[in-house]
C-alpha cells in the first residue's frame, strides 16, 4: 500500500477518463498528467482508448527495433514515450490506464515502485472475475500468462505505470511491426506471444470502477472526477510537437549490428545473432533455454558443430548454456554473451 499524503492538493485522487483519442493524443495527455502532478496537481487516475493503431518504443530504445517500411505501408505511426520498456503494438481493443503519484510516495526502488502500483489493479482484474496475479517478475498474469502490458518511470517529480485492459489482441500484428533479420525470427516471435499473453476481454466499464475503487483504497484517497488543469492543456500542445517531430523519435539511434533481441513478457525472450551468412535463433522462459535452431546459410562444418549444440543446451538453464557455449568458440562466445544479455534484459 502506497502512503497517502492527504496534503496533497485537493486530497483526492482525480480521475480523468479521456475516452477515445487519437494515437499522439492517447500519449501526450497521459505524459501532460504526469507534469501537472509533479507540479502540484493531485495523484490521478487516467484512461485512454486510441482510436487506431499505432507503435510506441521506450524512452531509451531505438526505432531501428521497429519495421518502419512496413509501419509506415500500413499506417502506423510510430511515437517515443517517456517511460520504459521496449516497442509495443496498440490498438483500440487495448483500454490504457495510467495512475500518477508524486514521486516521493512511491517506494525508491524501480521493482518496489512497480509492485506497488501494479498491485491495485490485480485486485482490479480480480474484481470483475479475472483470475489474475502478480508474479515473481512484477507481470500481471494468469497463471503464467501476462495479460496486461505495462511500462512505468519518472517525468519531473511525478512517478507513472501505465497498464492495460487487452480486450482482443493480435499476436501477428504485435510481432509484424519488428525490425527482425529473417521470417523465421518473426514467428518465433509470434509463436511466444501467443503461448505467453494473453487477452481478457473484461467489460470495460466495469473495470474502470473496479480500477477506481481499487486505487482509491490503495491511496486512501477519494475518487473525484476532474479534469486537465490549464497548465497540463497548454502542456498538451507542447507534447503533441515533440512527440511528433523526427529529432524526438531519433533521439537514441543505433542500429542492431548483427544481434537482435525481443522481450515478450518478463522472464521471456527471443534472440537472434548471425553467424556467418546465416542466424541462430533462441528463446528462453523462466531462466531456461527452451529452444535454439540455425537458419539460413550457416555453413555446414558449423552447422553439424551447432546440431550437437542444440542438443546439449536446449532444455538447459541459462547459466548451464553459457558455460557449454563458451567451449565452442569464436561463435559460441557471442552467442554466450548474447542469451545473457537476452535473459537479463527480460527480466
Amino acid at each position: 500500500m502506497l502512503p497517502a499524503r492527504m496534503e496533497q492538493a485537493g486530497g483526492i485522487l482525480r480521475v480523468i477518463d479521456f475516452g477515445e483519442a487519437s494515437p499522439l493524443r492517447s500519449q501526450t495527455l497521459w505524459h501532460a498528467v504526469a507534469y501537472g502532478v509533479s507540479r502540484g496537481a493531485p495523484a490521478t487516475l487516467s484512461f485512454v482508448r486510441p482510436a487506431a493503431p499505432y507503435v510506441s518504443i521506450g524512452r531509451t530504445r531505438s526505432p531501428w527495433e521497429v519495421d518502419l517500411a512496413y509501419c509506415g505501408r500500413a499506417g502506423l505511426p510510430v511515437y517515443r514515450r517517456m517511460v520504459g520498456g521496449g516497442p509495443v503494438y496498440l490498438d483500440p481493443r487495448q483500454l490504457f490506464f495510467q495512475i500518477t503519484v508524486p514521486a516521493r510516495w512511491a517506494p525508491p526502488a524501480r521493482q518496489q515502485a512497480l509492485r506497488a502500483l501494479l498491485s491495485p489493479a490485480v485486485r482490479a482484474f480480480q474484481a470483475v472475475g479475472v483470475p489474475a496475479a502478480l508474479d515473481s517478475y512484477g507481470e500481471v498474469v494468469v497463471d503464467d500468462r501476462k495479460i496486461s502490458g505495462h511500462a512505468g518511470g519518472q517525468v519531473e517529480e511525478a512517478v507513472v505505470v501505465v497498464g492495460n485492459l487487452i480486450e482482443e489482441f493480435c499476436p501477428e500484428r504485435a510481432a509484424r511491426i519488428l525490425n527482425l533479420p529473417h521470417p523465421r525470427v518473426r514467428e518465433e516471435v509470434e509463436r511466444r506471444i501467443r503461448r505467453y499473453v494473453l487477452a481478457t476481454p473484461a467489460n470495460p466499464e466495469g473495470f474502470k470502477a473496479a480500477l477506481t475503487r481499487s486505487y482509491a483504497d490503495a491511496l486512501g484517497l477519494p475518487p473525484q472526477a476532474g479534469e486537465l488543469s490549464a497548465f497540463e492543456r497548454a502542456t498538451v500542445g507542447e507534447l503533441d510537437r515533440l512527440f511528433g517531430s523526427r529529432r524526438w523519435l531519433w533521439e537514441v539511434d543505433g542500429s542492431p549490428k548483427g544481434t537482435w533481441y525481443v522481450k515478450v513478457r518478463a522472464g521471456v525472450w527471443v534472440c537472434a545473432v548471425q553467424v556467418g551468412r546465416g542466424l541462430v535463433v533462441a528463446s528462453g522462459a523462466a531462466g531456461r533455454v527452451v529452444d535454439v535452431a540455425p537458419v539460413g546459410g550457416i555453413a555446414p562444418r558449423a552447422r553439424d558443430g551447432l546440431a550437437g549444440l542444440v542438443a546439449g543446451v536446449k532444455g538447459a538453464g541459462i547459466e548451464e548454456a553459457v558455460r557449454r557455449l563458451q567451449a565452442w568458440g569464436e561463435d559460441g562466445s557471442r552467442l554466450a554473451g548474447a542469451w545473457s544479455r537476452a535473459a537479463a534484459l527480460a527480466v
